[in-house]
């Protein structure tokens, strides 16, 4: 094209208005967008509404230019171009009008620009110099509000024929969940809060509310012998709006795939901070046998169950399940690590009451340090190996290097229930309350009403010895939680511990009809008994219950009931052959009874010392009988 082409091509579009219909195009979009952008909210508007309008403006612009070069605004109205008689100038009429709307929109423009500026600023200002007296006014009742990368995961549905596909479903949903946690600027709800909604027919803003959380992740499953069908969606809580969704509908055997898919999906939709080489690491499976990794989701779907139904025998076929897995893939190190924290829990539970396994206790400290070890050896990623090795050191009564390494390890992965949990416990265990009670916070004002709910975490606020704090605590899990048996038992003595005599009762039907072993059933009794004053229904109590429960698995019961009834020499004297014998491991276990008073025992407070703390102070008992 010449010059002169050129040049009367831009003479062309001159006098056809198109440059001054594409610059009132766009300022009057501009302003369009604002006052989108500040009634959206206003109206409580889904933002689909914006993309929509956002969108016509893209489609309307070059069509306003065509429209433009095509047709004129004349006196007459509008006319196509080979209509207008050329001998009058055409920019003169609609020129001088596309002149005053031009300039009338950049003044608006301006006047917004320099409101908003305005707005903001003072908004600024005050939030700045008010924050502090509000702070002081409430610092506890302000909320926050969701967290926007912030998730539960529901149970996803089982769709297949066969209902003993339920744990593959089960499963799988606890995996995505595990491999979501993983991810440090990503906050999901805990298992215990999120698997409560299993077959419920709440809607997601409802259940959204109830877990704190801004989004929502649900799915169903199809498994079949030649075909798996995955679907999953990810919603918003505030407008339902799915911000990602998909199908996969695949062979059984890319169920690993399947998996890592989902969660790097999710992470990525919700604009987590992690670089995608560092997220795939993250949330692998570790191991490339489909087969091993089916005996694993069924485990974890066994060891999810049982926290709701209480049944505790339920454990062995989640460690069977492990096991199997191992057989298939001897270095998938998350099945060793699972079987590890078995063995873990029946050698603690074996300290207090008769556990589920048949084998002397240096068996199960055999098999667990096998089972740890091989989680440590085969694990390839530091972070997990460090989570492994605080186990290992609790094993070991090296309690300060366990808080050392779990602390580093929240760092990094502050999503892990199980971590805070441990955390709780090894506050407790080295008598740094402040500290215990600042890590409770801390978890609860993260995690929200995803907070981990447990045992430890009911226990741990006792031992702050703030028995207002306890009592909220307890009644806030209790209400979260209310299904739980174990849970209830910890609760009735945290309940006595504050003073609430009454709603501690309240729980001892629901732990009469549970599961939980008959020693442990019959030392509620005799809390409440001696709670409520009844010396003579606590004494009859208590010597049943030594002339029923004589076995050595039943000794750390029959001290807790000494301790109940008053009786503190006695049951001092009971423990005092495990410290002469230099059975610390066993001994040490008690140190997580806040009435547990460890200076009688020479060798265990070489132990604790040994720690570089010294021993916290026994906390009173106040619902302990009077019998002295």
């Amino acid at each position: 094209m010449s010059d002169t082409d050129e040049k009367g091509l831009f003479n062309e579009l001159k006098r056809r208005n198109v440059f001054r219909v594409a610059i009132a195009f766009i300022v009057v979009a501009w302003l369009l967008l604002q006052v989108v952008d500040i009634l959206l909210p206003m109206l409580a508007l889904p933002e689909w509404v914006g993309r929509f309008i956002l969108l016509l403006l893209v489609v309307g612009f070059p069509i306003s230019l065509l429209f433009a070069w095509a047709f004129e605004l004349t006196p007459e109205g509008i006319k196509r171009e080979k209509d207008v008689d050329r001998s009058q100038p055409k920019a003169t009429a609609a020129g001088q009008k596309l002149n005053v709307l031009i300039i009338g929109g950049l003044v608006m423009a301006v006047g917004y620009f320099m409101w908003e500026r305005e707005v903001r600023d003072d908004a600024v200002d005050a939030v700045a110099s008010e924050a502090p007296e509000q702070e002081q006014q409430q610092p506890a009742a302000v909320d926050p509000g969701p967290k926007q990368r912030s998730i539960a995961v529901l149970p996803f549905v089982n769709m297949s024929s066969d209902q003993e596909q339920e744990w593959f479903s089960d499963g799988l949903t606890e995996e995505i969940l595990n491999a979501l946690a993983r991810t440090p600027d990503l906050l999901v709800a805990a298992r215990t809060s999120s698997f409560k909604y299993k077959g419920s027919e709440e809607d997601i803003p409802s259940i959204a509310m109830a877990l704190g959380v801004a989004h929502i992740l649900e799915g169903s499953v199809r498994s079949g012998r030649d075909r798996l069908r995955v679907t999953a969606q990810l919603i918003r809580a505030s407008d339902g709006f799915h911000l990602w969704s998909e199908t996969y509908d695949r062979n059984p055997e890319d169920v690993i795939a399947i998996q890592e898919d989902i969660a790097i999906e999710i992470a990525t939709a919700l604009e987590t901070a992690m670089d995608p080489e560092a997220l795939a690491q993250m949330v692998s499976s570790g191991t490339s046998s489909v087969p091993a990794y089916n005996a694993y989701l069924e485990g974890l779907a066994i060891d999810s169950s049982t926290l709701s139904t209480g049944d505790t025998y339920s454990f062995l076929r989640a460690r069977d399940a492990y096991k199997r897995a191992i057989e298939l893939d001897p270095e998938f190190s998350f099945a060793h690590w699972e079987l590890a924290q078995f063995w873990e829990v029946q050698l603690r539970t074996t300290n207090i009451v008769a556990g589920i396994v048949e084998l002397p206790r240096d068996e199960m400290l055999e098999e667990f340090e096998d089972a740890i070890d091989n989680a440590i050896r085969f694990e390839r990623d530091p972070v997990n190996r460090k989570r492994f090795s605080v186990l290992r050191a609790i094993q070991n009564q090296q309690i300060s290097e366990a808080l050392r390494l779990n602390t580093e390890y929240l760092r990094q992965r502050p999503n892990d229930q199980a971590a805070q949990n441990h955390q709780l416990e090894l506050l407790a265990d080295l008598g740094l309350i402040e500290d215990l009670r600042a890590a409770i916070e801390e978890f609860e004002r993260r995690d929200g009403y995803g907070l981990v709910v447990n045992n430890n975490s009911i226990t741990s606020s006792m031992l702050t010895g703030d028995k207002q704090f306890a009592r909220r605590f307890t009644r806030d899990v209790l209400q979260r939680m209310p299904d739980r048996p174990f849970l209830q038992y910890q609760a009735h003595r945290t309940l006595l511990y504050s003073g609430d005599i009454d709603g501690a009762a309240a729980l001892i039907p629901a732990i009469e009809a549970s599961d939980l072993p008959e020693t442990t059933r019959t030392i509620i009794h005799l809390r409440q008994a001696c709670a409520e004053g009844d010396i003579a229904r606590a004494r009859r109590i208590f010597e049943d219950f030594n002339a029923k429960f004589t076995s050595d698995a039943d000794f750390s019961m029959r001290w807790i009931s000494h301790e109940i009834m008053g009786l503190t020499e006695e049951a001092t004297e009971m423990l005092r052959p495990l410290d002469e014998s230099g059975d610390l491991e066993r001994l040490y276990d008690f140190v997580s009874y806040h009435y547990f008073d460890p200076r009688p025992f020479p060798n265990l407070m070489e132990l604790i010392r040994a720690q570089g703390v010294e021993p916290r102070e026994p906390l009173e008992m106040p619902y302990r009988c009077k019998t002295k």
